[in-house]
């Protein structure tokens, strides 16, 4: 048990809505772990971990690992006691992230002995109270009763999974060859170009500093500050001055974190090698999943702004700059103004007059980030990637080229 005692009361999944902002413990069975980690030439961290949990009255729950022991203790197909951990709320979801006071118990592992023993001996030995044997009971009777659904749950050997079940309708079969599933792509040996569906679940900034504390490491995940109205820099963290062709960022601004990474002299992608400079998208790291797997997809200024609905990153930087010094940015505005008929205010004229636009492409910019990471309502976009296997996944593997938008979901969010 924690030697910091228990901070909350041991609840069901389904519960947790009532308990956000405070403390409980969970007794759950872990589906899934998925390391979300970021690698520099000089080494690499893993920043966060989540992990997809269930228990007898829930059977998909996200819980967010931030200390690297308890993550390497949360093994697939393992019955576990989570304590003090703390819920809150992103968007319309309810989470659970650890803290410093948190911690991992393995109650049955492994997976195999989940399947083979009965209830009564798997919880003759837990030295819980009461209460928590009690719940195991619940939780074990449930996950040997759903056992056909988990025999190809993701073990250590790397067996695969279709713990992840899709939020879309499959393509009729024959109409295309080149999607594949994103395990098949994560296993390619030849360097190429793949066309597939995913969903986006992240976007993860890319930042030089490992040494991060747990409040700014939680802002490099772009879907928790969206979830914030008082978090107003996303965009200084977004954009920066660099090489429009490239992607390169430059260092350029006083202070940049950029300045720590080594500049190109020579842009790849011009013919006379020299840098475009003009404001760009800072690269940064996209993840998608499918039924199959995770990727994560490196994603540079062009690649961002055919994501960002052609949006060129100057143009949102020049609105968000008005914002910044006539009001406070935040997405309330957005839904404030999103009634209004009086057209976007993006004059060069209306700037100098110090007149407040009606709806701006910064508030625009963000609603197209909320849109794309509504988890479990974001329907999957098309990707194309170049697949680079002298690369590791965590340094550009996968790069995203570009990515086509349903009509579906573009018509459904028009009549929103």
């Amino acid at each position: 048990m924690s030697v910091f005692g228990w901070y909350g009361p041991l609840i069901d999944l389904s519960e947790a809505a009532l308990h956000v902002g405070g403390f409980v413990q969970l007794l759950v069975f872990i589906h899934r772990s998925t390391p979300v980690e970021y690698k520099l030439t000089s080494g690499g961290d893993v920043i966060r971990t989540d992990i997809k949990v269930a228990d007898d009255t829930r059977s998909f729950f996200s819980v967010s690992l931030w200390q690297k022991k308890m993550a390497a203790a949360a093994i697939p197909g393992d019955v576990v006691l989570l304590q003090n951990v703390k819920l809150r709320k992103f968007g319309d979801s309810t989470e659970a992230t650890t803290v410093h006071c948190s911690s991992l118990e393995c109650i049955i592992h492994p997976y195999e002995t989940l399947v083979s023993e009965g209830v009564d001996e798997l919880t003759a030995n837990c030295r819980a109270g009461l209460a928590a044997k009690e719940k195991l009971r619940k939780v074990v009777e449930w996950a040997k009763g759903a056992g056909s659904t988990f025999h190809n749950i993701r073990l250590p050997s790397d067996q695969k999974t279709n713990q992840f079940f899709r939020n879309w309708k499959l393509p009729e079969k024959g109409m295309s060859r080149d999607y594949l599933l994103l395990s098949e792509v994560s296993c390619l040996t030849e360097s190429c170009k793949v066309i597939f569906d995913a969903s986006i679940g992240e976007i993860f900034l890319l930042t030089p500093w490992m040494n991060l504390d747990e409040l700014r490491k939680e802002k490099l995940f772009v879907s928790r500050r969206l979830s914030n109205d008082e978090d107003f820099g996303l965009a200084e963290d977004l954009i920066c001055t660099g090489c429009q062709l490239c992607g390169s960022p430059l260092g350029l601004e006083n202070g940049s974190v950029d300045n720590q990474i080594s500049v190109p002299l020579c842009c790849s992608k011009s013919l006379n090698r020299l840098h475009v400079v003009s404001m760009i998208y800072r690269p940064f790291m996209l993840y998608v999943w499918d039924e199959s797997e995770y990727l994560p997809l490196l994603v540079k200024n062009q690649a961002a702004e055919i994501l960002f609905g052609n949006i060129k990153a100057e143009k949102i930087y020049s609105h968000y700059s008005w914002h910044k010094s006539n009001s406070h940015p935040n997405t309330n505005a957005v839904s404030e103004s999103s009634h209004s008929s009086a057209p976007i205010g993006n004059s060069p004229r209306a700037f100098e007059n110090g007149e407040r636009p009606s709806k701006t492409l910064y508030q625009i910019w963000l609603i197209l980030l909320k849109m794309l990471l509504e988890q479990g309502k974001n329907s999957p976009l098309k990707f194309e990637v170049t697949v680079n296997t002298s690369m590791d996944k965590e340094n550009g593997r996968f790069e995203m080229v570009s990515s086509t938008f349903p009509c579906s979901l573009l018509i459904n969010r028009s009549l929103d």
